[in-house]
């Protein structure tokens, strides 16, 4: 009997033809598996040169003389020489009309139930 025609030789060849399939799927595996890490990477690593872009042309205006005197302005009140500031306060005074006060007087009369509506719906 030739080495071909013998039993054990053809069941090692279809193992040894299993293992190596096995072995190549696992390899494509791991490629794309590495592929995909490799794009996220490279997702990162763009969001990290932006931010990073972002900090030094923020850099440079924290120092610039510009961001320098809107921060005087705001928190100094800086002004120069020939300018005019008006400062508007809000005004924190409540005031009441006259039928509005007369509403709440004829609300104390109301039954409970017409209180809630205009409580509610505001009529």
């Amino acid at each position: 009997m030739s080495l071909f025609q013998r039993k054990i030789f053809s069941v090692g060849l279809i193992l040894f033809a299993v293992l190596l399939w096995r072995s190549v799927w696992q390899i494509k595996n791991d490629r794309s598996e590495a592929t995909s890490q490799i794009k996220d990477f490279e997702v990162r690593i763009a969001d990290l040169e932006r931010a990073n872009q972002f900090l030094a042309s923020s850099s440079a205006y924290f120092s610039s003389d510009a961001y320098l005197e809107r921060q005087a302005r705001l928190k100094l009140n800086y002004k120069l020489p020939d300018e005019r500031v008006a400062f508007i306060y809000k005004d924190t005074s409540t005031k009441v009309t006259p039928q509005a006060e007369e509403f709440k007087n004829s609300l104390s009369d109301m039954p409970n139930w017409k209180k809630w509506w205009y409580y509610l719906f505001g009529y």
